[in-house]
């Protein structure tokens, strides 16, 4: 499987914050530091603020203290234009490939009548064949689109395997915890991870928020 393997799970911003809320909290339960930000002249042109304190948009690179084989990568957004997506794919994979990642894999979000709670796609027949042998619902047909896509699919030409596992959601919820949580659960499966997802579960038995009316689905 990926125990053996050094592996780059990735959750940008896209529909629903599936992929960047299961990022976030795999880098918080697995001790990341940060090892290394990105920056890029397509993001918005804004700062984020925090009790005071500007600092520019940016993707960041983290290191797991408890397992040496797997990098998490997040961010605050993506490249609002297909160049700049392109030139900080490139960045990233060029980065991880000098740490020593193997697998780039991909989390995002699903919105479409799917009945598996995940599913996944790979650069190859090989490691499709493992996510399938994994239990995991293959994509037959369609685009994963803005970065999450392109990090995957541009992986092989920096001589790594790429992965994207998606969340089925309905693409209503500004953030959808449940889609997020089983992302989790596949990354658990597929890394032997001992991880606690209480807190995650206790969001999901709150009282639902009203959904947004309008919902940003460039991403996946």
């Amino acid at each position: 499987m990926f125990e053996s393997r050094v592996a780059c799970i990735c959750g940008l911003p896209g529909i629903g914050s599936v992929g960047k809320v299961a990022a976030d909290y795999l880098s918080n339960a697995l001790k990341c530091s940060g090892i290394k930000p990105f920056y890029s002249h397509s993001f918005p042109s804004q700062v984020m603020v925090s009790d005071g304190l500007a600092e520019l948009m940016h993707a960041e690179l983290l290191r797991s203290q408890d397992k040496e084989n797997i990098f998490v990568l997040s961010g605050d957004t993506q490249p609002l234009d297909v160049q700049g997506m392109y030139q900080l794919a490139g960045e990233i994979l060029q980065a991880i490939e000098s740490e020593g990642v193997t697998d780039v894999i991909t989390l995002a979000a699903f919105v479409g009548d799917a009945t598996a709670k995940i599913l996944g796609s790979a650069t190859d027949p090989e490691s499709a064949a493992v996510l399938h042998d994994s239990g995991i619902t293959l994509l037959r047909s369609g685009a994963i689109g803005g970065m999450n896509g392109l990090l995957a699919g541009l992986a092989p030409l920096y001589n790594m395997r790429g992965f994207c596992l998606l969340g089925t959601s309905s693409g209503a919820d500004l953030i959808d915890i449940p889609a997020a949580t089983n992302l989790l659960y596949a990354i658990r499966d597929l890394f032997k991870l001992d991880l606690d997802f209480s807190l995650m579960e206790s969001i999901i038995d709150e009282p639902d928020e009203p959904a947004p009316e309008e919902v940003d689905m460039n991403y996946c």
